[in-house]
């Protein structure tokens, strides 16, 4: 980044234009027109610092948590352009040109949450069509299923204790074909299995050849209950994924 080079006259000390020792002589109102806070070795924007000053990892992504942003980072540019203004103003004020002058807005009403979310669910029916083709296009010859609990224990509200198992197929490029959260493991992932199936022929696509699971791969008499789930299939071949 390029800047002039300023030179004191008794020391010739020469400072960076953007130097704080040159910054600091310049009233609040100035001060907030920067967009960045420079040094000799780093530099910062300022929006990233309202943006990190934001971010409440602890408090998540809810519309609640999105208006509290949006508040933020609205009273802050306010008020930045409010002082701009006063700091425009008060010389005029204080040599009598203008006697009395109009004082900033207020700040307008951010939107409230619920007007947020109600945005959100309108732009995601928009893009549902799209959404369920780009995740019903994808495919593969060797598929992974795995079971877990850890999603379904972080469930809150309504949705807390509706399910007990969250089971995902993957194929082989680490893709994710399938998710789904049901009460039990087993005939509950009948309908998953026959979605699949169906997804395959319905595309023509070659079907799956090998599917690795984290247990029932085996069985001492018959087809294993991994196998069974995609009856369809008599050729696949069912593997324990080590």
């Amino acid at each position: 980044m390029a800047t002039e080079y300023l030179e004191f006259r008794r020391c010739k000390k020469k400072v960076a234009a953007w130097s704080q020792e040159v910054v600091g002589q310049l009233g609040e109102g100035h001060r907030a027109l920067f967009p960045a806070i420079l040094t000799y070795n780093v530099s910062v924007y300022g929006s990233s610092i309202t943006h990190n000053a934001c971010l409440r990892p602890d408090l998540g992504n809810s519309p609640t948590q999105l208006y509290n942003k949006l508040c933020e980072a609205h009273t802050e540019a306010w008020m930045r352009r409010s002082i701009h203004y006063l700091s425009v103003m008060e010389p005029f004020a204080s040599i009598g040109v203008v006697r009395r002058y109009t004082p900033p807005p207020n700040l307008p009403p951010v939107p409230q949450y619920g007007w947020l979310l109600l945005v959100y669910c309108h732009d995601i029916l928009s893009r549902l069509e799209d959404v369920k083709a780009r995740v019903t296009s994808i495919f593969g010859t060797i598929l992974k299923m795995d079971s877990t609990k850890k999603v379904t224990q972080k469930l809150a509200g309504a949705a807390a204790q509706t399910a007990a198992w969250a089971t995902n197929v993957g194929n082989e490029h680490g893709q994710v074909l399938m998710s789904v959260l049901t009460d039990t493991k087993g005939a509950s992932l009948l309908s998953m299995a026959a979605g699949l199936v169906r997804r395959y022929r319905d595309a023509g696509v070659e079907p799956p050849q090998l599917l690795y699971v984290d247990r029932d791969c085996c069985s001492s008499h018959g087809t294993s209950k991994a196998a069974a789930v995609f009856n369809e299939r008599d050729k696949l071949g069912v593997r324990l994924n080590i």
